[in-house]
């Protein structure tokens, strides 16, 4: 489906912010919501999708193990996009009433945007599609997936939301657009297939007649479970569809459960970098342990013992010997009075 909406100037570029200050605005959003829940606003505070398909059979109830599995999944997922570059992919309980979903940011919105779309985009989506097994879910910031199966690493074609992005004014001729799209797309296409972040911008000369020497900038982005080959694939995909829909624009987007990808003239598009991991501890050679207290004790006792077989196997020579000489003299005395008694 096709929605056309207000023109966003985009956003200047942000710089990577610490993992503590994320945690921070993560935190926040949390309470915010936390707080309109119990306040009973959840109608203008929590994000509502601009396309929702929700299953309809096979429902859940309330109390089944699927809900609380369900719930377990949904009240982890902000903690743990947040701590994996705003893209997780998951699961909670075993067996039958397993519950397997993914969230992920559009890599073009902003921190603050982030973080709150993937704190508050599962408040309302039970309500949205109560009982549904399986659910998919576009935000204006991000995506929002669960099923009752796991969900494959292939790609999802079907786009839920383009619109044009053509700034006012800027110049267009039946030339300029695809002698810089048609290159610009596959550079997107070719690059995203090697970039492990799932996340790729590029861009190529765009001129017009009566105008300066300009770019025009793409982005192309898709869910980090899919491999190079499948993405790549569903980024030409929506971009032979956005040449369809808008053949003679100068900006446009279009986006998916799986993919998102956008172009424009004139001003460069920015990527809202991810969350530094926290820094590994330093390396270094381990110290030579120390002989523990136990060690010393073996090698102790085994020293010890060695020295007691020895100074027994000497006595047991000694006293062989001793026996030895005693017996000698024993018989040697015997003899004596032998020949004394028959020389008397």
């Amino acid at each position: 489906m096709s929605k056309t909406s207000k023109q966003r100037r985009p956003r200047a570029a942000e710089s990577c912010r610490p993992a503590m200050a994320s945690r921070l605005l993560l935190l926040l959003a949390t309470l915010a919501l936390l707080f309109v829940a119990a306040a009973g606003q959840e109608g203008n505070n929590i994000s509502k999708p601009f396309n929702l398909s929700c299953s309809t059979s096979d429902n859940y109830t309330d109390g089944s193990q699927y809900k609380k599995n369900l719930d377990q999944f949904l009240a982890a997922l902000p903690t743990a996009a947040g701590d994996n570059g705003w893209f997780y992919k998951g699961s909670a309980g075993s067996g039958p009433d397993a519950v397997f979903g993914l969230i992920i940011c559009f890599a073009d919105r902003d921190a603050s945007d982030c973080l709150y779309c993937i704190s508050t985009a599962s408040a309302g989506i039970t309500t949205a599609c109560l009982g549904s097994r399986n659910v998919s879910a576009a935000y204006d910031a991000c995506v929002l997936r669960y099923s009752a199966a796991p969900i494959p690493a292939t790609a999802d074609l079907g786009y839920v939301f383009a619109e044009p992005l053509t700034a006012i004014g800027m110049p267009v001729t039946s030339e300029a657009v695809p002698d810089a799209y048609v290159p610009l797309m596959a550079a997107l296409s070719s690059g995203i297939a090697f970039d492990p972040s799932r996340s790729f911008r590029s861009s190529m000369a765009y001129s017009s007649t009566g105008s300066q020497e300009m770019k025009m900038y793409g982005l192309a982005q898709c869910t980090r479970d899919l491999n190079g080959s499948e993405c790549s694939t569903c980024i030409r995909s929506y971009a032979i569809r956005l040449g369809k829909l808008f053949p003679s624009h100068t900006g446009c987007s279009i986006k998916g459960y799986s993919c998102y990808l956008r172009y424009q003239v004139s001003f460069p598009i920015d990527i809202t970098l991810p969350p530094a991991p926290a820094p590994a501890p330093p390396t270094s050679s381990p110290p030579t342990p120390e002989p523990s207290k136990t060690g010393i004790v073996v090698i102790g006792v085994s020293v010890g013992s060695v020295s007691i077989m020895i100074i027994l196997a000497i006595f047991s020579i000694w006293l062989l010997r001793w026996r030895r000489r005693r017996q000698a003299r024993i018989l040697e005395k015997a003899r004596e009075q032998e020949l004394g008694e028959g020389g008397s």
